[in-house]
């Protein structure tokens, strides 16, 4: 009897706590807003009429809006409601445009004109987006997902659907968990609570062959009724109404080496050091197998991008160029402002499959010569001592010479140093150079003289009659003296 009693305690302790996990993992999910703008005379009711899939729910929207009656059929005065989109009809979902650069384009999906787009615009359901040349676009979905579209694109969006649709007619996109449509083609990510979320790239060419690599995650790729899956790492190739080919492991990512050009900073190059990367070659002697020395000899092409920030919102440079077996950057040839920049770099192999970028590095470009201050000696200037003192300002950090000698910069770019004069003609050379390479210099003549130059002579013959004029006042005085001594003799005799 004691341990039936028992066992219906523990049965009912792990019901009870059964049930507290599932509120509570409810309860941590993260709700996902849809805000929606109340027009004039509308109430709750007209509101969850048209946008609820069901308008009996509108008490839902009481608990994340604070209204000042529960009456359904008062009216709202111009509010803005905050609504769950898991409660909002599918065809009601918009899409936003979050990110544009240069030229991109948005056509309704009742129209046939393409018009500019605009920022921060929502996008509806078979709404098309287009990027023109150096055009890129980020579309962001209610449920958070991001779709990057790459230049010379062009996509349908379909935001209503429960699993986000993206239809792409040419160029490329880049997504997590949305589907993806390609003619004839479906690219479904998977979706598993303990596996990383994916992350991947299709791409249409122009001959309608469509590309699918994989960066992250498993994506399924479905065409001719035949799937494949791909894991990180891996890309499947699909001609035109053909069934995707066999997984293909992408190119491995670019290693970078400095070049032989001294490395200035930690952290940061200059474009006058040239930076270089090297192919990645199979080692045959520890084993490596034929596949892996194919997947090496196919990498035809690098992908070079140069942005202004670190995230390659704002991307200045973007080119695909041949690749030989070592590749030098001088990012000083490119025409670029000075200025801070940050660059990265994929490869591309035989099959147009693209490695991932690598991790942005930072240089600088500085075609700008130091500035250079020297407040001593003066031009020209003429002395008697064995020291002629240099002092004066440059640019903090950079590399300062006075005549060969290296001579230390204070924190605020100050600088003092003393050159041993030689007797005449002097020449002080002053070279800065700073850490990009450019240099600055400044030359000072000095003279040395022992005897009193032409120039200061008449100061001297000055002084001259000046001590002639005293001697003759003192030997007058002297005179004198001897003068009032003998008459106070002579008087003294007299008595």
């Amino acid at each position: 009897m004691m341990k039936k009693v028992l066992l219906l305690i523990i049965m009912i302790h792990t019901t009870a706590f059964g049930v507290f996990q599932v509120y509570a993992q409810e309860a941590t999910k993260e709700v996902v807003f849809q805000e929606v703008k109340v027009k004039d005379g509308d109430t709750m009711w007209s509101v969850a009429n048209f946008y609820l899939k069901d308008p009996q729910a509108w008490p839902e929207i009481l608990k994340y809006n604070k209204i000042a009656s529960s009456d359904p059929n008062v009216i709202l005065p111009g509010m803005v409601l905050r609504i769950p989109i898991i409660l909002v009809k599918e065809s009601l979902r918009p899409a936003t445009l979050i990110y544009m650069t240069n030229d991109v384009k948005f056509r309704k999906r009742d129209n046939v004109n393409w018009d500019p787009a605009r920022l921060n615009m929502e996008l509806f359901n078979d709404d098309g987006i287009r990027t023109m040349s150096n055009s890129e676009a980020n579309v962001k979905f209610l449920t958070g997902e991001i779709i990057r579209v790459d230049e010379n694109s062009f996509i349908i969006l379909r935001p209503e659907k429960k699993r986000e649709e993206v239809e792409i007619f040419s160029g490329a996109v880049r997504a997590s968990r949305a589907r993806v449509l390609s003619e004839s083609i479906v690219i479904d990510p998977k979706i598993q609570p303990r596996s990383k979320e994916a992350d991947f790239k299709t791409r249409v060419k122009p001959d309608k062959t469509t590309l699918v690599e994989v960066y992250e995650g498993v994506v399924d790729v479905t065409a001719q009724d035949k799937t494949v899956t791909l894991t990180k790492g891996f890309g499947t190739e699909i001609k035109y109404m053909a069934p995707p080919s066999l997984p293909r492991q992408l190119p491995p990512l670019p290693e970078f080496n400095l070049g032989t050009g001294k490395k200035t900073d930690l952290d940061e190059n200059f474009a006058k050091d040239s930076l270089n990367f090297n192919l990645k070659t199979p080692d045959t002697k520890k084993g490596k197998d034929d596949q892996s020395k194919i997947l090496s000899a196919g990498i035809k092409k690098y992908h070079l991008q140069i942005a202004k920030d670190y995230e390659f919102k704002t991307i200045i440079v973007n080119e695909i160029s041949e690749i030989k077996d070592k590749m030098n950057f001088d990012f000083s040839q490119m025409k670029l402002v000075d200025g801070k920049y940050y660059y990265r770099v994929s490869y591309i192999d035989d099959l147009d499959f693209e490695s991932r970028f690598s991790q942005p590095k930072v240089f600088s470009i500085d075609n700008t010569a130091p500035v250079l201050e020297v407040t001593k000696p003066a031009d020209e200037e003429q002395t008697p001592d064995d020291f002629i003192y240099v002092e004066g300002k440059t640019e903090p950090g950079s590399y300062l010479q006075v005549n060969d000698r290296v001579v230390q910069i204070v924190e605020n770019g100050g600088f003092v140093t003393a050159v041993t004069a030689r007797q005449g003609r002097n020449i002080i050379v002053i070279n800065v150079k700073d850490k990009a390479g450019n240099l600055t210099r400044i030359e000072k003549i000095v003279y040395k003289t022992t005897v009193f130059s032409n120039s200061k002579r008449p100061k001297l013959a000055g002084m001259q009659r000046e001590s002639a004029s005293n001697k003759t006042v003192n030997l007058a005085m002297s005179l004198m003296s001897i003068i009032v001594i003998l008459s106070v003799l002579v008087a003294i005799v007299k008595r």
